[in-house]
């Protein structure tokens, strides 16, 4: 059936406020945080190293820990990734069944980390290639994730299968892709404003939790939403849109 953005929208965001939504957000957060400190101690010892004049606000970490600590973290993100897909998809607002922690999740975590990897690829060829083929192919692969997460394919089977369902829906996608990455940048511009205050009162060591606290919301919504679109587009005539 036709993409009715407004229905994906509501519905993403109902399936962001529930028990399970609220769960995945505040362990995202928890993750994220955790990357951004390590992230930002390894590229201060980075710098050091080099000899450049740049520190990042974190808490000091030796740098084979901080690397170490960045590479679990992003095991960990794409993996809680895979568990709020398969959620978000099966639209379970109460408890996250067992099996979505545990089914696949070995094949699952590597495709959808190398599938973000290549489709992040292509589009920043695309939006060189003056912007209107980046934003063709974000709108062709924005269900890569679901296909990987959900029917276990492979991150090139999942591509191909997205540009499928994209197919003859496109603009409607891209108003629905717009709305959501336009919510984020609302949120980009607090988390900006809040960083630059805490960096006025001296307390740039919170730079990193400011950015989780921003970052965990939007990802888990543009999940949820996309989960949404995808049950759409995929449900037989006639259905009717939870």
């Amino acid at each position: 059936m036709p993409l009715q953005i407004g229905a994906a929208l509501k519905s993403g965001g109902y399936r962001l406020a529930s028990r399970t939504g609220a769960l995945l957000t505040a362990t995202y957060l928890v993750l994220y945080a955790a990357y951004q400190v390590a992230y930002n101690s390894l590229l201060n010892v980075l710098y050091a190293h080099w000899g450049v004049d740049a520190t990042l606000p974190t808490v000091p970490v030796p740098g084979p820990v901080a690397a170490t600590v960045v590479a679990a973290s992003l095991v960990g993100l794409s993996y809680l990734s895979v568990v709020a897909i398969r959620t978000f998809v099966a639209d379970e607002r109460d408890a996250i069944p067992r099996p979505f922690y545990t089914e696949g999740v070995v094949w699952a975590v590597p495709n959808l980390f190398l599938g973000g990897l290549v489709t992040m690829l292509l589009m920043t060829v695309g939006f060189a290639l003056l912007i209107v083929p980046g934003i063709f192919l974000l709108v062709s692969f924005v269900f890569m994730p679901v296909y990987v997460a959900v029917e276990g394919d492979d991150f090139v089977t999942a591509m191909r299968r997205s540009w499928a369902l994209a197919r003859g829906d496109r603009l409607p996608i891209l108003g629905f892709v717009l709305v959501v990455i336009a919510a984020g940048l609302a949120l980009g511009v607090v988390f900006a404003i809040t960083n630059i205050v805490a960096a006025l009162a001296g307390a740039r060591i919170v730079t990193p939790l400011l950015a989780a606290l921003a970052v965990a919301p939007v990802t888990m919504y543009n999940l949820a939403a996309v989960a949404s679109a995808f049950e759409q587009l995929t449900e037989p005539p006639n259905a009717e849109v939870a």
